[in-house]
């Protein structure tokens, strides 16, 4: 199994992060999903945290959701949220590449929840805001919340020039140079996924230049783990 190009971790730092990276290859860090900390605080964390394990990053909840009441963020809070083209949002976004920047993240993850619906309106809204934005360099991936298809997903991605974030188990990986494989929390009921599943995810990383694997599952750190000693070649997983 060629293996080159796939990056297995966790969505979230493990609690334990001693000898890290003999465990895993990159963290979805958790910590911009509100309002983004600053720099240097990206950058302390980068620090500590051994160069060999990469991150990605999740962007703020509030470039489409509302801002709550009080939420220490500059400018008129009526002008956060819904994907609008204006002054706060946009400086949102850039708040989150800095953020994004100073973890020297290798994607970018957009998660719109139950509200962000397949409307037309909506991704019109994404994609008004996209063009206005300042595009990374590194690969954004969108995670959609709402009652949305997997075909649906999937070209609405790539008119987006987006990467969608696809759970194997469930659903078919769209082609393409950059996959997001995301196992959320009910992808394995279990306490770990066995070989079945793992080998599914596996066949499903390969072929691609770039290839994420990321871990939200009761076990993360134990599946992560599992799955990179079988890509690995080394025993596989307990059932």
């Amino acid at each position: 199994m060629t293996t080159r190009g796939i990056r297995v971790g966790t969505v979230g730092l493990p609690r334990k992060t001693r000898n890290l990276a003999a465990s895993i290859d990159v963290v979805e860090i958790t910590s911009g999903r509100d309002l983004p900390p600053a720099p240097r605080v990206a950058r302390r964390l980068r620090a500590a945290i051994p160069q060999a394990v990469g991150f990605t990053a999740q962007l703020s909840r509030f470039l489409w959701e509302a801002l709550p009441a009080g939420a220490p963020a500059p400018g008129d809070p009526s002008q956060y949220g819904r994907f609008a083209v204006t002054d706060e949002n946009l400086a949102l976004w850039k708040r989150c590449l800095d953020h994004a920047a100073a973890l020297a993240a290798e994607a970018l993850v957009l998660l719109t929840g139950a509200d962000f619906t397949p409307a037309a309106g909506n991704v019109r809204r994404l994609a008004g805001f996209l063009e206005a934005a300042r595009r990374p360099e590194v690969p954004v991936v969108w995670l959609p919340g709402g009652p949305w298809e997997p075909a649906a997903v999937a070209t609405a991605a790539r008119n987006l020039g987006l990467v969608p974030a696809v759970d194997p188990l469930r659903d078919d990986v769209p082609e393409g140079p950059v996959a997001y494989l995301r196992l959320g929390p009910f992808s394995h009921l279990g306490s770990r996924m066995g070989t079945h599943d793992l080998e599914c995810i596996a066949d499903a990383a390969c072929g691609r230049d770039l290839c994420f694997c990321l871990f939200a599952t009761p076990r993360s750190l134990d599946d992560a783990r599992a799955l990179r000693r079988l890509m690995s070649g080394g025993p596989d997983a307990k059932t």
